[in-house]
């Protein structure tokens, strides 16, 4: 999903304490293992942390708030606020922990938390991280450069002009640690250069270029790229197709898309340019379009849900064979069944059948056309 908003901006109210954020990234942990709200923290599982403490520690995670700030398409300033942790219950050494649905959304692919870096700020403890960061994020492209002087660092650190007078000082506690930060924690790989003035290798450092490579949209471009060379043959506007597969990604994941744009490949199914980007825009939906069955008649469609995908295939197994019994036989439609996977474009034609259908999570949705005589 694409999220047109400009001057974001994430904002820590206050500095989580050492017990604070220990405890809070064993929660991170937890979200990253089962991406649920609530989970189970247990005094047992923490080293040199007892029930009191994590007690407490827990009570300041509530105390605490993380803030992002944007402006919308329609130029509306969006705020919100939330804790680290919503609320707990405490079960004598156990607590059940629930936090706030932001902290889940950033670690979500397509959710505005995760367009925001949010994540990412989870990690930084330092102020200057924060605020190198909140800059980085105002520029979305591709691959940034910076050129700052050491005077606009040392206010973006939030540090007096006086201190770290010695460059080597300057470097070794604000800038190694950023870079180390940032490399570690974000979708940024970031490097630097030094800017003196004049030649002289002894000269004063006045200021630092900094190159940074959004490493999620060089991915996201990669994608996109290798899927319109599936089908770059048949392509006019080149630029118009490379949006609607970049959306198509964003929409329903790298992989949805593939599956889609494979299908028409292998079943050589040439689009016009249009009819490609309905086709996407409509997650494969329209299959029934795409394939021109103006001589095959619809007789039977359903989505329902299904407890997984044997039930699902057994269903469309069961109804094919109603109609000819020589499907129980027809190797070819067994094989397909039986191959079947989740997430999968399920298709089958013959002379007399034309069956697709889509199974995803639970849902799953099939049409059977017969050709007219």
């Amino acid at each position: 999903m694409d999220f047109k908003i400009s001057n974001q901006n994430i904002i820590i109210d206050k500095r989580t304490s050492r017990l604070e954020n220990t405890i809070f990234l064993n929660i991170l942990s937890n979200i990253e293992n089962d991406n649920k709200d609530h989970l189970l923290l247990k005094s047992s599982n923490f080293k040199k942390i007892s029930s009191s403490d994590l007690l407490l520690g827990l009570q300041g995670l509530m105390e605490k708030y993380i803030s992002y700030s944007y402006t919308d398409e329609n130029n509306r300033e969006i705020f919100t606020t939330f804790p680290y942790v919503s609320f707990f219950t405490q079960v004598e050494n156990d607590y059940y922990v629930t936090v706030p649905p932001m902290v889940i959304n950033a670690f979500k692919k397509n959710s505005l938390e995760s367009f925001l870096s949010l994540k990412t700020f989870f990690y930084f403890r330092k102020k200057s991280s924060h605020n190198f960061f909140n800059l980085v994020l105002k520029k979305n492209s591709e691959n940034i450069n910076l050129i700052l002087s050491i005077d606009e660092l040392k206010e973006i650190f939030n540090i007096k002009d006086e201190a770290y007078e010695r460059f080597f000082d300057f470097e070794k506690v604000l800038l190694k640690p950023l870079v180390e930060s940032i490399n570690s924690y974000s979708n940024y790989m970031l490097i630097y250069n030094k800017i003196k003035k004049g030649e002289s290798k002894n000269n004063k450092v006045t200021a630092i270029e900094f190159i940074l490579k959004n490493n999620s949209l060089i991915e996201k471009n990669a994608e996109t790229n290798y899927l319109i060379q599936l089908i770059k043959s048949n392509i006019e506007d080149y630029k118009k197709i490379w949006e609607s597969i970049n959306s198509c990604i964003n929409d329903i994941g790298f992989i949805q898309c593939k599956r889609a744009i494979l299908f028409l490949k292998e079943n050589n199914l040439t689009l016009s340019d249009d009819e490609l980007i309905n086709y996407l825009k409509r997650k494969g939906e329209n299959i029934e379009e795409i394939l021109q069955l103006n001589n095959h008649t619809l007789i039977k469609e359903k989505i329902s849900l299904y407890k997984d995908v044997a039930t699902f295939t057994k269903t469309i197994y069961n109804i094919m064979i109603g109609y000819n019994f020589y499907y129980s036989l027809n190797f070819k439609f067994l094989k397909d069944i039986k191959e079947f996977k989740e997430g999968d474009t399920f298709f089958y034609r013959d002379e007399n059948y034309i069956v697709f259908g889509t199974y995803i999570e639970n849902r799953g949705s099939f049409k059977i056309f017969q050709t007219q005589s």
